[in-house]
């Protein structure tokens, strides 16, 4: 039985032009588009996001040995109803054994499971190779940081059969150039991040090929030396592009704008960091290396510690409002950091769809319909936890390989204490 054509009708987010989309099964198979008219009452139309940090969502984390196929699969979904249709699966600190099996899960989930194939451009190891400093470490486990591996590298790569695609290392453990261009030479992207590495360390990492900072400003110090320190170095170097977590805890909003500033949108990449218990209402959760809690407001911190920051719980999405809300910049300019400029970064076609247009005859039909609801932050910035609420996409309609996403979901539960 051959299926209808089913008409989708939007305001482009990047031309302003009104769009009338055909889709039958997978495909764009018709294209109407009338003159621009930003005042209309018509959704945003847009691509699918491109999220090159997710740490794990709904209960399940990615660097876990208790990591299962049905939790990469629901971590998936859950990508899916936020509008992300390409992320990096992300593995942080942990036993060798334990990243070695996650890698091997992750990548037998996606051979059992091959429509969320597309989904995962490919892994994210964000540690071991990271500082033991304190402020620099986060809330990685300082006894599983070691120095560079090229064979677990290998073994990880070996098991999650290639999928590795960018390593977050901190430069400040010997001959971090020869490791470097190891990664390099393996197809992986580099990635300075969680350092205490001093200004030489990280331009010899950025002269043998490191492109990127991971998460800029955050696993730092709170009192950082004056004159020359590991957030200036990165900030102050052309050659890095830098991910940020705009969800309106990790970067205070004057921090946002001095980033900005110094990189410029086109050195910038906006990530979620997104937690485990990303998908949970707040409160006290008991996961696999310790505990952690989900303020009223969706801060995620170490349980017992406000102020420690331990990923966050909202999407990639919410940054691009967030973003733009705080620099006064209209979408068009905010989205490609959610979208083009993480496939720039790791050699991927623009969009989900390929390297035309996201909205062609012929191409998948994968496209997002929403409404912007702007982030709001009180007379004293994110400091006023009563005012302060986060920007967020209101979505009308998911459009994934033609099908409509369900946002409906039977999370799984977690294991909840008040400690």
């Amino acid at each position: 039985m051959t299926k209808e054509i089913r008409s989708y009708c939007g305001r482009r987010y990047d031309t302003l032009e009104i769009v009338k989309v055909g889709v039958k099964e997978d495909r764009i198979v018709s294209l109407e588009t009338s003159s621009p008219a930003p005042k209309v009452d018509l959704p945003w139309i847009a691509p699918g996001l491109f999220d090159i940090q997710v740490n794990g969502a709904v209960g399940h984390e990615m660097s876990s040995a208790n990591l299962t196929k049905e939790g990469v699969v629901e971590t998936l979904d859950k990508m899916l109803r936020d509008g992300v249709f390409r992320c990096c699966l992300t593995l942080t600190t942990n036993a060798r054994e334990t990243m070695i099996k996650a890698s091997k899960t992750i990548a037998d989930a996606l051979e059992e499971h091959p429509a969320y194939r597309p989904l995962v451009w490919g892994i994210h190891l964000e540690g071991p190779f990271i500082s033991t400093a304190e402020g620099a470490i986060g809330a990685h486990p300082k006894k599983f940081c070691i120095p560079y591996s090229q064979e677990l590298i290998r073994t990880v790569q070996e098991a999650s059969r290639g999928l590795v695609k960018l390593v977050t290392l901190s430069p400040e453990y010997p001959n971090v150039g020869e490791f470097v261009r190891f990664l390099r030479s393996e197809g992986i992207v580099v990635s300075i991040g969680h350092t205490n590495a001093n200004g030489a360390e990280i331009d010899e990492a950025v002269r043998a090929g490191a492109t990127l900072s991971t998460h800029l400003s955050n696993a730092t110090r709170h009192l950082l030396p004056k004159w020359e320190n590991y957030f200036f170095a990165q900030l102050a170097d052309d050659r890095l592009n830098a991910s940020i977590i705009v969800d309106g805890f990790h970067i205070s909003p004057q921090l946002v704008r001095t980033i900005v500033r110094a990189k410029g949108l086109d050195r910038l990449i906006l990530i979620s960091d997104q937690s485990p218990l990303a998908g949970f209402p707040p409160g006290k959760y008991s996961m696999e290396l310790c505990e952690f809690e989900i303020q009223p407001n969706g801060k995620v911190t170490l349980a017992g510690d406000p102020n420690l920051l331990a990923c966050a719980s909202f999407p990639v999405s919410n940054g691009v409002v967030n973003l733009s809300t705080i620099e006064n910049l209209p979408l068009s300019r905010v989205y490609p950091l959610a979208t083009t400029a993480p496939a720039r970064l790791l050699n991927a076609p623009k969009f989900s769809s390929g390297d035309g247009d996201f909205l062609q005859v012929g191409a998948y039909a994968d496209f997002l319909l929403f409404n912007v609801v702007p982030a709001t932050f009180g007379e004293l910035g994110l400091y006023d936890g009563r005012s302060f609420q986060t920007g967020r996409f209101d979505f009308e309609k998911i459009i994934w390989r033609g099908d409509e996403v369900r946002f409906e979901t039977s999370r799984r539960e977690v294991n909840t204490t008040s400690f």
